[in-house]
């Protein structure tokens, strides 16, 4: 799979949560996320200056956001996982967001820190499941996709 069917697919099936996708389909799809990013943050800075809040990087971020999270879904599918596993950098955030809307913390700096690096080792382990290759044949969430 090529870079245009990498991304022609992950855009038409934005919300598709269920089958798999190839390591090539993930990973040509981050690079034009990537791409992308890179250049409208470029046209932002050149038109807006560097203190714009949104700006096209911003839209083109919320335009990707759904199509890169369902094929990191299925990414996750095809190594034999479950797609679930991708909120889990987010729950250690969950407390540490929640410390931010009181008064007086909750938790102090330590906890804090803890949480974060829980956060950030989810996230490796999360990173390292996408790099792995497919599982060959059928699993419980489909047969093999196509190369």
């Amino acid at each position: 799979m090529g870079f245009r069917q990498a991304v022609t697919v992950c855009i038409q099936d934005y919300y598709t949560f269920s089958g798999r996708a190839r390591r090539p389909e993930y990973w040509w799809f981050f690079l034009f996320i990537l791409a992308g990013s890179l250049i409208f943050s470029a046209i932002d800075t050149a038109i807006f200056g560097s203190n714009m809040l949104l700006g096209l990087n911003g839209l083109f971020g919320l335009l990707t956001a759904v199509p890169q999270f369902a094929v990191s879904w299925r990414r996750l599918h095809d190594t034999g996982r479950p797609g679930w596993f991708n909120l889990l950098p987010l729950v250690p955030l969950v407390p540490l967001f929640a410390n931010t809307q009181f008064a007086k913390p909750l938790l102090d700096q330590t906890d804090q820190v803890i949480l974060f690096y829980t956060s950030v080792f989810f996230g490796a382990v999360i990173l390292i499941w996408l790099v792995l290759p497919t599982k060959s044949g059928p699993n419980r969430f489909g047969q093999e996709p196509p190369s």
